[in-house]
């Protein structure tokens, strides 16, 4: 294990922002974790940790440790449908392997980005499907403790892109395994993906063909990290009560909008909020939204981390003035 100094984030966190950490650790073993946390209570520095930072975006310089969650590792049980999966492995990655190895439920989520350790701290989600309904059990370390925990799907207190781990009560809580329960049984979920044109128009009859769709509309919606910085949805889509609703349609009957669970709570699209605003294609410094996908903030030129921050506050304050509701980043900001 290394601890590096005055080490530069750029390559470790989809934004491309540069910013510095004041150390720095990769660590591929639960021993090597346990080093490095010991290394940062001698220091009595904070820590934070990340997998493929897919989903943070540093506003400054960070003045502690960094630690970079490196496990591999992915055992399937072909039996039993269950998977178990190191917290470093790439998601994307886990979606194919269990796709070809005949495991089904995951294709909805294909190439979303990050770590397999990350997937449950947002509980990622997309086209009506989210990980919270795979999940069999998650494992991991108290980094405050050092004292190891399993937590069941139920102890995990799953939400709309939100976890215990999320809270303050689970801050301290890294993901060291995910493991899954798969089906050989496929049964497709396309209730909200057949609200999009490009699921009617294409027949989808196996899973690789749902997995193929999925990955061609990511790509064209939304930009690959590797050529530019992003963080996909920078925003969680608002939950607003039915009758604000009704009022919100009074105005704007084009408003897009999702039933929930519960009848009284309805789910407004951010992007449609976002879109009706103009907001596609506006910049401040070098940061700017995309063109396509009014919920993506990129970096187009070399953006400062506080100017995607600040970029990101207009638009919050933009919706709350045009239309009441308050947008709440799936970005952790640091």
């Amino acid at each position: 294990m290394l601890i590096h100094k005055d080490f530069n984030l750029q390559d470790h966190h989809s934004f491309g922002v540069s910013v510095k950490s004041e150390y720095f650790s990769s660590v591929g073993s639960l021993e090597e974790l346990q080093r490095a946390l010991q290394y940062a209570s001698d220091k009595r520095t904070p820590v934070y940790v990340i997998g493929e930072g897919s989903n943070v975006l540093f506003t400054k310089d960070f003045p502690g440790l960094i630690i970079k969650v490196a496990f591999t590792g992915v055992e399937i049980d072909q039996s039993s449908g269950v998977v178990r999966v190191a917290a470093g492995e790439n998601w994307h990655s886990l979606v194919t392997t269990c796709m070809n190895s005949g495991l089904h439920g995951l294709e909805n989520l294909a190439l979303i980005p990050g770590s397999v350790g990350a997937a449950p701290v947002q509980n990622i989600g997309a086209y009506g499907v989210e990980l919270a309904s795979f999940i069999k059990n998650v494992r991991g370390v108290d980094i405050s403790s050092g004292e190891p925990f399993v937590l069941n799907a139920s102890d995990c207190r799953f939400g709309y892109r939100d976890s215990i781990f999320k809270k303050p009560e689970g801050a301290n809580l890294l993901v060291s395994e995910v493991t899954l329960q798969l089906q050989e049984d496929w049964l497709p979920d396309l209730s909200y993906a057949l609200l999009d044109k490009e699921f009617c128009e294409t027949p989808v009859e196996t899973p690789q063909e749902l997995f193929s769709i999925v990955c061609r509309i990511r790509r064209r919606k939304l930009p690959d990290p590797k050529l530019i910085g992003n963080a996909g949805s920078f925003f969680k889509n608002p939950f607003v009560s039915a009758s604000s609703l009704e009022r919100l349609k009074v105005r704007h009957q084009d408003i897009v909008w999702f039933d929930t669970d519960n009848e009284n709570i309805k789910k407004i699209s951010a992007a449609w909020l976002l879109e009706k605003l103009g907001w596609k294609g506006r910049k401040h410094g070098g940061a700017e939204v995309s063109s396509v996908h009014a919920l993506v903030l990129i970096n187009a030129a070399d953006a400062s981390g506080k100017e995607i921050s600040v970029l990101a506050q207009h638009m919050v304050t933009s919706v709350l003035e045009e239309f009441g509701i308050v947008l709440e980043p799936e970005v952790s900001i640091l």
